[in-house]
């Protein structure tokens, strides 16, 4: 039996976030996914982020940024989206 969902906009109906976005590639017939996690933090004075790059399920590459204590915990946060997608 179907859950019925009164407001589907309501957090605890919301899928975690790593099983939003897949990126999946076909070349010669076979099919590559490649997964990419962020995070960020803020301790005291200082602010920091890391991503970590899988290609089908293997690590291909590690970032990590100190930044400036001014910036805001958005900020470091699409600073380290925008670093992994670079890579």
């Amino acid at each position: 039996m179907a859950t019925k969902i009164n407001n589907p906009l309501d957090v605890r109906y919301w899928r975690h976030r790593a099983e939003l976005a897949i990126a999946q590639e076909v070349e010669n017939g076979a099919i590559s996914t490649t997964d990419v996690y962020i995070d960020s933090s803020k301790t005291g004075d200082s602010k920091g982020a890391a991503g970590i790059i899988f290609v089908n399920g293997k690590l291909i590459n590690q970032l990590k940024f100190k930044l400036h204590g001014h910036c805001s915990t958005n900020q470091v946060g699409q600073i380290a989206i925008s670093q992994v997608l670079k890579k």
